[in-house]
């Protein structure tokens, strides 16, 4: 349960750094559109093979 949840966050991480490059396009001073699109299926994959579920883990918080 701790690894997937770790996983999830750095898939998350992974995946909003993606969007952050593509969406500035210029951040380090060239198309960086190519290494963008990778980094972010990265983080998606990551995300996926985690196995997290949000809405289980909220709703067994809340019946604590």
């Amino acid at each position: 349960m701790k690894t997937g949840l770790i996983m999830f966050i750095v898939g998350l991480v992974d995946a909003l750094a993606g969007a952050a490059i593509m969406f500035s396009g210029h951040v380090f001073k060239e198309n960086n559109s190519g290494i963008a699109t990778i980094i972010g299926i990265i983080g998606i994959g990551l995300i996926g093979a985690s196995g997290y579920k949000i809405s289980t883990a909220l709703y067994k918080r809340k019946r604590r």
